[in-house]
């Protein structure tokens, strides 16, 4: 297994653990920290290319059913915007 499927499966665990918008907080600085330190293996080098990567990825979780709107401010909300984020570092 390569370093970047390590990382990937890491940071993945990590999204899996956020419950509050604090969790997601120091996420969000995981994923900043993963971008300066692993930058070669994201897909989206720039912040628009991200943006519209973290759009692609709302749309697709919601054509999955998961876009309910009773997840707001639930633990599973936060995971949920999560999986999003470490998603669209993967996605074009």
């Amino acid at each position: 297994m390569n370093i970047a499927t390590l990382n990937t499966d890491h940071m993945y665990d990590l999204a899996l653990k956020v419950q509050s918008k604090g969790d997601l907080e120091r996420f969000i600085e995981h994923l900043a920290d993963d971008y300066e330190v692993n930058h070669e293996v994201w897909e989206n080098h720039s912040v628009p290319d991200f943006l519209m990567a973290l759009a692609d990825c709302s749309r697709r979780s919601g054509e999955r059913g998961t876009g309910s709107t009773s997840l707001h401010s639930t633990p599973e909300f936060w995971q949920h915007m999560a999986r999003m984020l470490l998603g669209a570092t993967v996605l074009r």
